[in-house]
């Protein structure tokens, strides 16, 4: 059980800045990325936050060494390094002397770098206990061995909770959270104990700890946007071209039977091939029930649309040129009117002459094999499959093509990135694609990289496109650009013959969700923050990050 007070301080002889750092001597400006300040640190109050980066100490400008023990002996001895005693006691330093670090941290929301000096305190580390021995996490306590009642000691839950923290605060370029909503709940229930700590044990320690939570808390929530009371009117666009096409597709599916009903014959009672004469059924149209992707067979080297009624089956061979037909229409219908359409192939298809065996759920199924001519595919989109190599889904002709256009030349990084959300809120993939760089840079210094890059010929980016609006239409409200960072130059042009001179920017978008009758920018996996943008030869500015939203 926790005694009231500690009754003994231990000061030890080790000058500490209280900070924790990581190296990235190899960006430009050098730097030191500040990730964690101790809660007993001289620079808590002093300005300085988790992220920034220190590029200076004492009015020196970090710079890297050229050679690998010289680089090593710097980690240590700069701030929040193993080594900083030492240098501090080697610059004459004492306890409480000051310390001034110039850092630099993003103008955010905004563009740039904000460049400004902190002075802090370099403090001898100090130890506290009781006087039983045990040890005190601060100056009022609590006992580190102790829980209070709650399922965890002190020093474990609050070593827990500092690497948590310091996850979600050190938000350094290319690193995020994978879910911060999914965060923010276990984060809520950390709150009991931190009240419960600042009123039982006030002191240092106790204020750190709140001040923590409410940064990680501000972090995890994600920044509050008011949108526009229109700002979901682009979601309206995508349902009204669902309507419209799958009205054409019911239409469309009944039209075909119609035109054929002298050929078609019931599916379902069939004919047994292992014991009836299948030939008298060959040629026949039949219409087969929906079937779902959990309907496919699978055999040594092909797969199989089945269906199977009273014993009776029937199989359409996926790999055929009319199912290849169906699903090119299938993914222009995710491009151009909605990435959400139930996967379930209702088909009309010519009986062949031929029946087939396979393994089927343990057992054998022998049934007759369908040349597919037509497909209602989850009564959303319709396709004749004897239309030709590109055949169009019912009302693919007559959808309205909403153009958000592609800005101007002179368009900054911000706008080009703006113009992105708005090619798909409007549905439009062909200002989308051309939004895109279609040039690669692999590499810099003195050997890089540079090749003309279509990612069209993958199919990536109508992956991309179609994740995109997947997430538009359901999770994400809206697209704001954070911040982009100031041009640099990446390739001078005249590394490799033919080579063109490239800049480069980086840029932080948030993706805002409604929570709880708010709008807030939010983390999931799948979104991506972090964006590169390049100009070549002075031209506009292009997305070099080849991926979704």
């Amino acid at each position: 059980m926790s005694q009231a007070v500690p009754t003994r301080e231990v000061v030890f002889d080790n000058l500490r800045s209280g900070l924790g750092t990581d190296n990235m001597l190899e960006a430009d400006p050098p730097a030191m990325r500040v990730t964690w300040i101790a809660w007993d640190s001289g620079f808590r109050g002093s300005g300085l936050e988790v992220g920034d980066q220190i590029i200076a100490v004492e009015g020196a400008a970090l710079a890297r060494p050229a050679g690998i023990p010289e680089l090593q002996r710097l980690i240590r001895e700069l701030p929040g390094g193993l080594g900083e005693s030492q240098a501090f006691a080697a610059k004459g330093l004492k306890d409480g002397s000051p310390l001034r670090l110039t850092i630099r941290r993003r103008r955010y929301p905004g563009e740039g770098w904000l460049t400004q000096e902190i002075t802090g305190k370099v403090l001898l580390e100090r130890a506290y206990s009781y006087a039983s021995g045990r040890r005190a996490m601060g100056p009022a306590g609590p006992d580190g061995l102790a829980n209070d009642g709650f399922d965890a000691t002190w020093s474990g839950w609050y070593e827990k909770r500092v690497l948590d923290w310091t996850r979600a605060l050190d938000q350094s370029w290319g690193r995020t959270l994978s879910d911060t909503r999914m965060a923010l709940e276990p984060h809520m229930e950390a709150k009991p104990r931190v009240d419960f700590l600042s009123e039982k044990y006030p002191g240092p320690f106790a204020d750190a700890v709140r001040a923590d939570w409410e940064a990680v808390h501000a972090r995890l929530a994600g920044t509050r946007y008011t949108l526009p009371a229109d700002a979901l009117d682009y979601r309206q666009l995508g349902e009204q071209r669902a309507k419209v096409v799958a009205a054409a597709a019911a239409a469309a599916w009944q039209d075909f039977r119609d035109q054929r009903a002298a050929e078609i014959i019931p599916a379902f009672p069939s004919v047994n091939p292992l014991r009836d004469d299948c030939s008298k059924l060959a040629g026949k149209l039949v219409v087969l029930p929906p079937i779902a992707p959990r309907d496919w067979l699978v055999s040594i080297d092909a797969t199989f649309l089945s269906t199977v009624q009273d014993g009776y089956w029937y199989f359409a061979p996926l790999a055929s040129p009319a199912m290849r037909r169906l699903y090119g229409a299938l993914n222009r219908y995710r491009r151009f009117v909605s990435p959400d359409i139930r996967e379930e192939i209702a088909l009309v298809g010519r009986i062949l002459p031929e029946p087939r065996m396979m393994a089927a759920r343990g057992r054998t199924a022998a049934g007759l094999e369908v040349e597919p001519l037509a497909a209602l595919v989850g009564d959303a989109m319709f396709v004749d499959l004897t239309a030709g190599d590109e055949a169009p889904f019912a009302g693919e002709a007559e959808l309205k093509k909403h153009s958000s256009g592609v800005p101007a030349d002179s368009a900054s990084p911000r706008e080009v990135l703006e113009a992105l959300g708005a090619a798909l809120k409007a549905g439009d993939q062909d200002t989308w694609n051309a939004l895109f760089a279609d040039w690669r840079l692999v590499g810099g210094g003195e050997r890089p990289l540079y090749y003309a890059f279509s990612p069209y010929t993958r199919g990536s980016r109508d992956e991309a496109w179609v994740a995109s609006r997947r997430f538009m239409l359901d999770k994400v409200c809206d697209l704001r650009v954070a911040w982009t960072d100031d041009a640099r130059l990446v390739l001078r042009g005249d590394e490799l013959e033919g080579a063109p001179r490239i800049e480069e920017v980086r840029a932080e978008i948030e993706h805002v969700g409604l929570f709880d009758g708010e709008q807030r920018a939010f983390c999931v996996l799948g979104l991506h923050r972090s964006w590169t943008l390049q100009r070549r030869d002075g031209g506009p500015w292009r997305i070099a990050s080849h991926q979704g939203i």
